[in-house]
């Protein structure tokens, strides 16, 4: 595609984050990937774009929203609205999870109050999976983006230009005549060796560092980034199959690295939050990553914080990824009962998951492991297999732990099988985040919403009880670093850590129109 010479000014809307008032988390706020790859997109193809980041402009605010147990951490909808420009021509808006559109949707509403005659878009996975109620009640949108974004923005951009028919632009959905239009799903994106760099042109980046956000690197002056896209698995509780293909594909290693110098250069960055779906796939990839990393010298640690396979992975590699500055790792092992992890397509040996466990924490890198409950069909002996999974990674060192309630996520197989027909903008029949132990909800048929909490929080303070117990160096270590250095490590260290420094208080009360 030509570059564009008409430089058309275009902001990117990143939304703030929506959690209950009294939530509990270890992470704070983090720089949004997402908005700064289709804004590096527009503004290599000549457009005037820039991001409006509602949760890096507000980091430490909070707001609650009247009328309801839940509260919106970043910048309320006015002050995102009064730094649109009045002579903007277009206004892209992030839906990214389900659980925010109660107040996207405000925001939304704002804009149309606004900017009438403005061309509006949308894009993120909410809007990917739930494009067909959004344009019924927003049916002024003139294009929500379904999948992955670089190339059908573009291309809807170029349709608004030159007022063309968006029929033809693939991976989109649009209102026309009453009705919604979903044009054919667009083929992902397999060759990312000339993928346009993030911008973080709007984003208060430095604010970012100095508050040391990220994901669980509280001590550390951290940038996400994605080194690849995609995962080749088919679990039924992820978005992954329906909405983005079960493929993988890797950027070049060279650019991975030379990315990661340019933020040492430009921010002073010293840590990398690689957010990638599935990160290890390819070993010979990951060793070169891994050597072309060792070799440029940077000085920066890097994480695995969302979780990534352990398949691919042995002990030499995990050798030279230690060497590299690989500092901790999430292993998703979901449970730890056979029978669950066939009901929901995880192909998981956990006979090798223990010995990864086990390697990874011998030469010192950090060990986090995520547990889900409340799976549809899962029995007190499949749970009971996961606590005996618990006690052995214990043993074995795993250092972190997070416990999580099954949500079924739109656009998957599980929420297609238990025909879910949730109101994202309603109070009563609306989707809650994972970790939100009171309005957690179990599917399994063979015990209840309270046994589900029970088990969520049990096996979490149970863990850190049994670590105690069996290396009690960690926990002085984890005081230590809590309260002197001020440096906290692993996930109950950020929470203490965020209560401590009162980083979850709401500030003030939001009426958004819902009582």
């Amino acid at each position: 595609m030509e570059v564009l010479q008409k430089n058309k000014k275009i902001v990117i809307i990143r939304t703030p984050f929506v959690h209950p008032v009294k939530h509990v988390s270890s992470i704070t706020a983090v720089p949004d990937i997402g908005t700064a790859y289709i804004n590096g997109t527009l503004i290599s193809h000549g457009y005037d774009s820039f991001i409006i980041d509602g949760t890096g402009e507000g980091i430490n605010r909070r707001t609650q929203i009247k009328g309801t147990d839940l509260a919106i951490g970043g910048i309320p909808a006015d002050e995102i609205i009064a730094k649109i420009p009045e002579d903007v021509d277009y206004i892209g808006v992030q839906s990214m999870h389900s659980n925010r559109w109660i107040y996207d949707s405000y925001i939304l509403k704002k804009i149309f109050e606004k900017f009438p005659g403005k061309k509006v878009f949308m894009g993120g996975e909410h809007v990917s999976a739930c494009y067909d109620k959004i344009l019924r009640q927003f049916p002024q949108l003139a294009g929500c983006v379904v999948g992955e974004g670089e190339e059908s923005v573009l291309e809807l951009l170029e349709a608004f230009d030159h007022e063309l028919p968006l029929d033809g632009i693939a991976g989109i959905a649009f209102s026309k005549e009453g009705k919604v239009i979903a044009t054919p799903r667009r083929r992902r994106k397999a060759v990312l060796t000339d993928l346009p760099r993030p911008s973080w042109k709007g984003v208060p980046i430095h604010k970012y560092l100095e508050n040391h956000c990220g994901v669980n690197s509280l001590s550390r002056k951290s940038i996400p980034m994605v080194a690849t896209r995609g995962c080749p698995y088919s679990c039924t509780f992820c978005t992954v199959p329906n909405m983005w293909e079960s493929k993988w594909y890797a950027r070049p290693a060279e650019d991975v690295v030379d990315e990661i110098r340019s933020y040492v250069e430009k921010y002073g960055a010293n840590h990398i939050d690689f957010v990638d779906l599935t990160l290890v796939i390819n070993k010979k990839w990951m060793h070169r990553f891994c050597d072309l990393l060792i070799d440029a010298k940077l000085d920066v640690t890097w994480a695995i914080p969302i979780g990534t396979r352990t398949e691919n992975i042995d002990l030499d590699l995990l050798k030279k990824m230690k060497k590299s500055g690989l500092s901790r790792v999430l292993y998703s092992a979901e449970s730890g009962d056979e029978k669950t992890l066939d009901r929901i397509k995880k192909s998981l040996d956990i006979e090798h998951f223990n010995l990864i466990v086990k390697q990874t924490s011998s030469i010192g890198i950090v060990v986090k492991i995520a547990l889900i409950f409340g799976f549809p069909g899962q029995t007190l002996r499949e749970v009971w297999s996961s606590f005996l999974l618990v006690n052995k990674l214990a043993w074995l060192g795993a250092r972190d732990i997070v416990c999580l309630s099954f949500i079924p996520y739109p656009k998957t197989e599980l929420f297609d099988q238990l025909k879910i027909d949730y109101d994202y903008s309603s109070l009563d029949n609306n989707i809650r985040l994972n970790n939100d132990i009171p309005n957690m909800k179990s599917w399994s048929e063979h015990f209840g919403d309270g046994a589900l909490k029970f088990f969520v929080l049990f096996f979490t303070l149970y863990f850190y009880a049994l670590q105690g117990a069996l290396r009690p160096h960690r926990m002085l270590g984890g005081f230590y670093r809590v309260f002197i250095k001020r440096k906290p490590l692993t996930n109950f260290e950020s929470i203490i850590f965020n209560l401590l420094n009162k980083k979850m208080n709401n500030l003030g009360v939001e009426d958004i129109g819902l009582t």
